[in-house]
């Protein structure tokens, strides 16, 4: 699944889609297959000849605003992907379910989904949207600039946190949004700490070290353009490199690049966690 540092690079590069207008948003035959898309073209005819005002990502979610207020809501699920290309080469885009084309524009936006748990939810207005649960629970940016580390220590401080193991409360979106286990693993890797260690027994100093290096990680997965594991793929096509200094997401069983301890694999909120358990701590 595509995390923060995903969303935020095909952030970045859907932006400058922001003041075209929109021809015409449509659902392609064959998402018509699938129930969250099925019958539902109609909903999106209000955005004909509609302003495509501003994009912005909050957790994992992108939030398309229009100059008539209504708002899409759109994550991308285990496997979708935002795809800029031509009119003319949209036959090769096996799993699109919708395409966005632009009033005088020879480009067009395609959701490219093959796992098909991408969604799409239309919001009369702005406020709507930041009053939907999902969006309103979400917590820290781990993306903002300098990191909240004040407001990360009091979260992980709450009573529903203490007795849970660090590696299992960064998973929480109502932590830190846009964490997932890849960058849940290396944050940890690169604080020294222990994913099983409980967050009561982490010293201040500690958390700092986790803040700072959930911070660091992002940044540096950004740049980038985030991490390829299997399907994703920036706009334009092109592989992400952030895997390739990944220190022990997916390492299981290999030397550690510190130590040459092995590296350990476990399950935690059924998602994998790697780590050294001579490194961290």
């Amino acid at each position: 699944m595509p995390e923060g540092p995903e969303v935020e690079y095909t952030l970045q590069t859907l932006k400058e889609l922001e003041g075209l207008v929109i021809e015409s948003i449509k659902l392609t035959r064959l998402s018509q297959k699938y129930q969250r898309y099925k019958g539902k073209q109609k909903e999106f005819l209000c955005f004909s000849k509609k302003v495509l005002s501003k994009i912005e990502r909050h957790g994992k979610f992108l939030v398309w605003i229009f100059n008539n207020n209504k708002v899409i809501l759109n994550h991308l699920g285990m496997s979708g992907k935002w795809i800029i290309t031509s009119k003319n080469k949209i036959k090769n885009i096996k799993h699109a379910k919708v395409i966005i084309n632009f009033e005088g524009e020879e480009i067009i936006t395609v959701f490219d989904d093959i796992r098909n748990f991408g969604q799409f939810r239309i919001f009369e207005n702005y406020d709507e949207v930041m009053n939907y649960k999902p969006i309103k629970k979400l917590g820290l940016n781990g993306l903002e600039l300098p990191f909240p580390s004040s407001e990360f220590y009091k979260i992980l401080k709450q009573k529903r946190n203490l007795n849970k193991a660090i590696g299992q409360v960064l998973l929480d979106q109502t932590v830190v949004a846009g964490v997932g286990n890849i960058y849940k693993s290396e944050s940890l890797f690169l604080a020294k700490i222990n994913p099983l260690r409980s967050v009561k027994s982490l010293q201040s100093e500690e958390i700092e070290k986790i803040g700072s290096a959930i911070s660091e990680i992002l940044q540096r997965a950004v740049k980038s353009m985030g991490s390829t594991i299997n399907d994703y793929r920036n706009p334009y096509g092109e592989e992400g490199e952030a895997q390739k200094w990944h220190k022990v997401y997916g390492k299981e069983g290999k030397d550690c690049m510190i130590c040459g301890n092995k590296i350990m694999r476990i399950v935690q909120n059924k998602r994998s966690t790697f780590y050294c358990e001579r490194c961290q701590q």
